[in-house]
Order: structure tokens, then C-alpha cells, then sequence
């Protein structure tokens, strides 16, 4: 035992007193585009793995990783070890790219990988896929798989839809795949249309070639920007099996495959990167009211009833139907008469999952409650809108609603029955004949007896029971709104200090959160403009101005990430540095 503990101390020392390296690998440094090369970064005689940041690499893209591992030699009676993480990148481009120097972190001590130059062949989208690992030097042949993304567009205006289908052309049984990457874009923002677990696959021909064809994803964009917009490839890991090098490649392969002949293969495939012109809406004719819409577009109101009584509620409603950007705008808030009390508006959203376009209705419900009587005309709504087809400015608008509001129902007890008068006859012609024996009871010498007492004490209590309990009710949610709105900053404080640098929603939900709990304000519905609103008279003009500069940076950041130049966490420090002094002067 104790020669085991000296032979591994010996060891130990001798490996602590090895010289650390460190350095980058690939596997080949020749490929063609759509193929994967592995990266690994190893470190020798360290005790911990490397730690390194590897977003300096520009020119790929990461498909997977990292992964680790370790080992150990003993070689001439020196022992050595190597621990390597590695990542499977693909090329974004053909050319001779170059992956960095990287900085690595190894026990504590920073040190520096070479760098390493991949020469990427020029390979089209339909590439050929051989049965060898190298491409072909021969006349292409057709390719057995490739992806390739359709737009139905690509010269739109700022807020149009594009719709896009990644479509999926295999000559070759696919065992399997899985989505490495997404389109993404900046300046876009997205819906998901169609993405199946299960795609179906269909005959088709290219170019006098046989191919099986399957839609894999379709994805609606919205540019929210102008100018030149890159949507980045869709990547796909294929598991493919190939034909042998001498047997001529069949269809019948999807019935007779026989692993004799084939053989799997893991295949990366990617569609082209998509460019889109953006052109920004026309302002020629643009009004001051438009809020962003692109599409085709229809208003209409209505209420509930046509006639209400002074002090009950009313609700009205107004819908918007049509094809377009349904989610990314809002409607002017109506100018309602005076004489209303208005509440904040219900909103809700239907879409159509069946089309292609984002299709479907909006709405907004309000409840309205009519202060004096007579009539009141509730207003129309508009909205202007860019019609992309025509590239004109329309408008759509609701007619104006004539409600009658009636006098208020006053309580008004109606008594039925005998009057005192008849009661008092009444109560003289009734005589009652007692037959059993008469019982005499003892009277105290009490001039009042107790009974009377306990019974008016009995009824006083009852008396004021509810507005005792009413009184301790109110003052416990006093209270719990008191605590409530203690705690309301130190919560919001509590959820900023821990944002992320894109996360730039939760910055905006948490402000309208404080707001909500802080002012009793609702929150469905709640904006800038209600925020400013609520705010005048109560904080310094300069500091609402603040807030709705605050919350414009949030817009933009969700939805443009790239345009905005301050980061979500950035931001949250300037919110919650803005809620405490707006806590202040509350």
C-alpha cells in the first residue's frame, strides 16, 4: 500500500512539473463548402480543462459542441496527458478563411492558440454528394440532396410580408435528420407557419432528373427595417445512405436497400443565404396617424345594446380583419365624448393557421358607462394603412354609434298589503279560545325584565357587525396594498439587475409590471402613451420624457437588435436608476 502511494506522489510531481501547452487542430484543412470540419483545442499536462471563447470565429458557423476529453500515456516511463474540447464548424463561404488566434484560460494561466487557414472549394447549393469523402473532379453529375429556400418575394416594403418554404430534394433514402440552425435575420421579425414532424414527400423532376421532394419549414418575415437584409441559411444534419461507388443509383433503392451496397453517411445541408431589398413605405401621402401598417384591412364597431340606463355599463367593440403585419401595430385610441367613464380595452387575436399569409382578426372591447342621460354619438375609429400591391395609401374607418342613455332606475319601495289602520281592526276582531288549563307564572318585581335588555344588546350588535367587519376588511387590504406597493420597486429593481444583454422584453414587461402594481393601472393594454398619460402632474415633465425614450430603445431592441446601441442589461440599469426616482416623487 504505502509502495502504490509513493509510486502515485512520484507521478504526480512528475506531471505537475511538465510543461503546459496548448494548441488548435483541424482534421483537414481543405474542404468544399457544404462540408463540416472539426475544431479541437488541447491542452497538455494541465489539471483543468481549457476555457475559451470561440465567437471571434467569424467565418463558420458552429454546429455543434464542445466536446470533451481526456487522455492519459506513459511512454519511456514518463507519463503524459491531454485534455481537448472540440467543436464541428461549417464554412459561411468559399475562399481561404482563417479561424483566429484564440485566447485560452488553462489553471488559472492565459495562453495562445495559432492560427489556422481552411482553403473552402466553391460547391453550388446542389453540390454532387459522392460515395468518396472527396468531391469529384469529373463533369457534375446531379446532386442526390440539397435544400433550397423559395421566397415568394424579394423587393417588399418595410412591414410586408415575405413568405419562404425550405424545401428538401433528396435522390437518396434519408434515414434521418434535424435542424442545426434556423433561419435567422436581423432586422426580420418572424412567424412560424408550417414546421411538421413528419414531412410528406412527393414525386417531382429537376431538370429531367427524379427527385422526392418534401417541405421541412415555412417561416412569414417582416422586415422592420429598410435597406439591403441578409436571412441567414437554414442548416440541416442529414443522415443519408449512400450507393456504392460501382452500382448505378436507383429508385428502387427505397425498396431494396441493401447495406452491402450503401452505406450511412452524416451530411450537412444548407440552403443560400437570402437577400432581401427593403424599401422604406412612401411619404408621399403618409400621415401623421400611421402606426406601422402593411396589408389589407378592415374596421367595424359595434355594441352591446343601443340603449343603457345612466351609470351601467356598455360595451363596445371594435374589430379589425384583414391579411398583414396583424401584430406589429396599434390602433389610434378613439376620442370618446365627454359624460363617459372608459375603461381600458380588452384586447384579442385570432389568426388563420391555414394560409400563407398571416391572416385574421384583432379586437378591442371597451366598457363604457354613461354618466348623465340623453345621447351620446361614440366615436368612429380609422386606421391608414400602405396596401403593398399598389403601393397607395388607404384608409379604413367605422362609422360614428347613436346610443341612448335613459334616466337612471331609482330604488323605489313599493309596500303591498293591510294598511296600520286595517292591522289595528284586524287585530280587535280576533279573539283566540284557550281550552288547556292556564299556567301562572311568577312576574319578577324587574320593572324591565332582563330578556328586554339582551335583546336590545343582541340587536345593537347586529346593528353594527357588518360595518365592523366591513372596517377591519378594509383596513387589512390597506395593508396587504401598502406592503404591496413597498415591495413593488424593490421587485422590479430586483428582476432588472438580472438581464440579460439581448433581453431586451423583460426590460419592458418589468417597467409596465411596476407600473401596473405601483398606479393599480391594468396591465393588458398598457403603453407608453397611458404611461405618459397617468404620469403628467404627478413627475417632472423630463423624467416621463426619460421613460418614453427608455421604453422607444426597448422597441427597437426587440425587434432590430443590431440597430439599438445599448445593451438590454445596459438598459435595465438606467430603468431601475429611473423607477427609483420616479418612486420619489410618487
Amino acid at each position: 500500500m504505502i509502495y502504490r502511494l509513493v509510486i502515485f506522489s512520484f507521478l504526480f510531481a512528475q506531471s505537475a512539473w511538465a510543461e503546459m501547452k496548448v494548441y488548435a487542430t483541424t482534421e483537414q484543412n481543405r474542404i468544399v463548402l457544404n462540408q463540416t470540419v472539426s475544431l479541437k483545442v488541447t491542452a497538455e499536462e494541465s489539471n483543468d480543462f481549457p476555457k475559451l471563447d470561440i465567437s471571434a470565429i467569424k467565418d463558420f458557423t458552429v454546429i455543434s459542441g464542445p466536446g470533451q476529453s481526456s487522455s492519459f500515456q506513459w511512454v519511456n516511463g514518463k507519463m503524459s496527458s491531454s485534455k481537448t474540447l472540440s467543436w464541428t464548424l461549417i464554412p459561411n463561404k468559399p475562399g481561404s478563411l482563417t479561424i483566429p488566434a484564440l485566447t485560452v484560460e488553462i489553471d488559472g494561466k492565459l495562453m495562445q492558440t495559432e492560427p489556422i487557414v481552411v482553403t473552402v472549394l466553391q460547391s453550388d447549393n446542389r453540390s454532387t454528394l459522392n460515395s468518396g469523402d472527396q468531391p469529384s473532379q469529373k463533369e457534375p453529375q446531379a446532386p442526390l440532396i440539397f435544400l433550397l429556400a423559395e421566397p415568394d418575394k424579394k423587393e417588399v416594403f418595410q412591414g410586408e410580408q415575405v413568405t419562404i418554404h425550405y424545401k428538401l430534394y433528396t435522390r437518396v433514402n434519408l434515414r434521418q435528420y434535424a435542424v442545426e440552425s434556423k433561419p435567422q435575420g436581423v432586422g426580420f421579425w418572424q412567424e412560424e407557419l408550417y414546421a411538421p414532424k413528419q414531412p410528406t414527400l412527393r414525386e417531382t423532376s429537376v431538370d429531367g432528373v427524379r427527385y422526392r421532394i418534401a417541405t421541412l419549414y415555412k417561416v412569414a418575415l417582416f422586415p422592420t427595417t429598410h435597406g439591403n437584409l441578409t436571412l441567414e441559411p437554414m442548416i440541416l444534419n442529414c443522415s443519408v445512405e449512400i450507393p456504392s461507388r460501382n452500382r448505378k443509383f436507383s429508385l428502387f433503392d427505397d425498396f431494396f436497400s441493401d447495406p452491402f451496397f450503401s452505406r450511412t453517411k452524416q451530411q450537412i445541408v444548407r440552403s443560400d443565404k437570402l437577400t432581401f431589398n427593403v424599401k422604406p413605405v412612401p411619404e408621399v401621402g403618409k400621415s401623421a396617424d400611421y402606426t406601422g401598417a402593411v396589408g389589407d384591412f378592415h374596421l367595424t364597431s359595434s355594441v352591446d345594446t343601443a340603449s343603457v340606463a345612466a351609470n351601467q355599463a356598455l360595451a363596445f367593440t371594435v374589430e379589425l380583419s384583414g391579411t398583414g403585419n396583424l401584430g406589429l401595430f396599434q390602433l389610434p385610441e378613439p376620442e370618446f365624448p365627454g359624460g363617459l367613464e372608459v375603461f381600458s380595452p380588452k384586447t384579442s387575436m385570432d389568426k388563420d393557421p391555414f394560409r400563407d399569409e398571416i391572416s385574421g382578426k384583432r379586437s378591442w372591447e371597451y366598457i363604457l358607462i354613461p354618466r348623465r342621460e340623453g345621447q351620446v354619438i361614440l366615436p368612429s375609429v380609422g386606421l391608414i394603412y400602405l396596401e403593398p400591391k399598389t403601393g397607395k395609401w388607404l384608409t379604413t374607418e367605422t362609422d360614428p354609434i347613436p346610443v341612448l342613455v335613459t334616466p337612471a332606475v331609482s330604488a323605489i319601495t313599493e309596500s303591498s298589503g293591510l294598511t296600520k289602520e286595517e292591522i289595528a281592526l284586524l287585530s280587535q276582531d280576533i279573539r283566540y279560545i284557550r281550552q288547556e288549563p292556564v299556567r301562572i307564572r311568577s312576574i319578577s318585581n324587574r320593572i324591565v325584565p332582563r330578556t328586554f335588555w339582551l335583546m336590545n344588546l343582541l340587536a345593537v350588535a347586529m346593528f353594527f357587525a357588518p360595518n365592523v367587519v366591513e372596517l377591519v376588511h378594509s383596513n387589512r387590504v390597506e395593508r396587504q396594498g401598502a406592503i404591496r406597493v413597498r415591495g413593488t420597486l424593490r421587485r422590479a429593481k430586483k428582476i432588472l439587475l438580472k438581464v440579460e444583454d439581448d433581453d431586451y422584453e423583460k426590460v419592458e414587461q418589468t417597467i409596465y409590471s411596476y407600473f401596473s402594481d405601483r398606479m393599480g393601472l391594468p396591465g393588458v393594454g398598457l403603453d407608453g402613451r397611458i404611461l405618459e398619460q397617468k404620469l403628467q402632474g404627478a413627475v417632472d415633465q423630463s423624467t416621463v420624457e426619460k421613460l418614453s425614450a427608455l421604453l422607444d430603445i426597448c422597441d427597437m431592441g426587440q425587434f432590430s437588435p443590431s440597430i439599438s446601441d445599448t445593451s438590454a442589461s445596459e438598459l435595465a440599469h438606467r430603468a431601475a436608476d429611473l423607477l427609483r426616482e420616479i418612486e420619489r416623487q410618487l
